[in-house]
């Protein structure tokens, strides 16, 4: 049995484990056709397993006060165990893949054995779904998102561009992406320090004590073009709008919630945690993976306000923020946490959780329409772990000029996931209004529903934890 031990950021994610919060990154991806199982095999293996030999390796912790873990090779692999072809549930509707992507959430992964899992479920639409959960101790999202999006090809056969887009958030930049002196940068990055260590967010409808069922919905293709427009039209960036509609979106949710009240404008910010890729944009996965990113927490505007006046506080935070240095500050702390023995660790780290609603990602996928396995990809979405009481993951996932906004909910807390994605569209078809942008009665774009629909073959971003 051969093993390495496991870097301290990735065995802090198997301490973070709990019934009802695994720490499992999920994916999901459908196309347009059924794709061949053994063709599908066989770039599993080829483009996961050959290059990235984690991937046959379960984790062994070791126990004293300062945990730590290894990777060991599994003696007994078996790909049919981790890959798993079966039909669509009930028939392939969207509903039935909802609740099926909601019950993979809630299922640990099996520690004895790599903790990867892929379906592929058949007749999901006319075409496949493909849903890949992996645990966060192998990958962060973004390097989870590499591997994905390394299964696909351009229709001329060609494996997509990547190095130019993964893990390059313009919601939040690394340091090269700083536009102010170091003057600027140094008190926007004391006021995110002092604002981790004082802030708590006012109470909520979304906050909780969370179970062990999940639940996910996902939006219908926002088109990339009229975000834009309202971007330029605003002075923002494409992020920041993505942002404010789902922002939005919670504070319609929280004006419904019988017997209780929106935030007021006074005091209307929940904090978010958010994922930063601390790796250069172009840099490949390493063959071990692991975990290379930051969260950092963001306040955010969820009162009743215009879209407009959202947009600009939204634009504001995150401005401040990417011009800072507070990414590699939370990244110094979240590695002090993992060093630490694990009563300490997990003590800080509730701290620290509580202080956030759950994770709020943007996740850049290519820029055209892709193959899996020669079946065209009509969408792609995912959702991040949370932990402690966090009851509410999003991703935001741009993909062949189209951005699918994706919940992931804890029904003892968010009941219905697909009220927030109606409040969603709700909120765009606002937004494109009150911005004056053309085609505001076209505001979802097509609708995915029932009915196979392939994404437009033009361009496309933030990241994922």
């Amino acid at each position: 049995m051969t093993g390495r031990r496991m870097a301290v950021e990735d065995s802090f994610w198997l301490t973070l484990d709990r019934p009802e919060n695994p720490m499992v990154v999920t994916s999901l991806l459908w196309t347009t056709v059924e794709v061949d199982p053994d063709r599908f095999r066989a770039l599993v293996r080829a483009r996961l397993l050959d290059p990235h030999p984690v991937l046959r390796q379960r984790p062994v912790v070791h126990g004293g006060p300062l945990r730590w873990a290894s990777w060991v090779d599994d003696a007994a692999f078996d790909l049919d165990r981790h890959l798993v072809v079966a039909p669509a549930p009930e028939g392939g509707s969207r509903a039935a893949l909802q609740r099926f992507v909601g019950e993979q959430r809630s299922t640990p992964l099996d520690p004895a054995h790599p903790m990867w899992r892929i379906h592929l479920l058949q007749g999901y639409q006319g075409g496949s779904a493909m849903v890949v959960r992996m645990h966060h101790s192998i990958a962060d999202g973004i390097r989870s998102t590499q591997l994905l999006l390394g299964l696909l090809d351009a229709p001329d056969g060609h494996p997509p561009e990547l190095s130019a887009r993964v893990g390059r958030p313009d919601i939040l930049h690394p340091l090269p992406g700083r536009r102010v002196g170091p003057v600027a940068t140094l008190l926007n990055t004391a006021v995110g320090v002092l604002t981790v260590g004082l802030w708590t967010n006012p109470r909520s409808a979304l906050e909780g004590h969370p179970g062990i069922a999940k639940a996910v919905a996902w939006s219908d293709p926002l088109p990339l073009p009229a975000l834009k427009a309202v971007a330029k039209k605003t002075g923002t960036t494409v992020n920041d709008v993505c942002t404010a509609l789902v922002c939005g979106a919670l504070a319609r949710h929280l004006a419904q919630v019988p017997g209780t009240r929106p935030p007021a404008p006074a005091d209307d910010r929940i904090a978010w945690m958010v994922p930063v890729n601390l790796q250069p944009a172009d840099q490949q996965p390493r063959a071990e993976l692991g975990n290379h990113f930051a969260l950092v927490l963001v306040p955010l505007p969820h009162g009743p306000a215009g879209f407009r006046d959202r947009l600009r506080d939204v634009h504001r935070a995150v401005s401040r923020i990417r011009d800072s240095w507070e990414p590699e500050v939370t990244y110094a702390l979240s590695r002090t946490i993992a060093l630490s023995p694990t009563p300490v660790g997990t003590l800080v780290n509730r701290f620290f959780g509580a202080k956030a609603v759950g994770v709020l990602t943007n996740v850049p996928g290519p820029r055209t329409t892709m193959d899996l396995a020669g079946a065209p990809v009509a969408g792609v979405v995912g959702w991040a772990p949370t932990s402690m009481n966090q009851a509410l993951t999003v991703t935001i996932f741009s993909y062949a000029g189209q951005v699918t906004i994706g919940f992931g909910t804890d029904p003892a807390v968010v009941p219905d996931a697909d009220a927030l994605v109606t409040a969603l569209h709700a909120e765009f078809g606002q937004a494109l209004v009150e911005v004056g942008v053309p085609g505001s009665d076209q505001a979802a774009g097509g609708s995915e529903g029932d009915a196979a629909s392939p994404a437009p073959n033009t361009t496309i971003q933030s990241t994922t934890g």
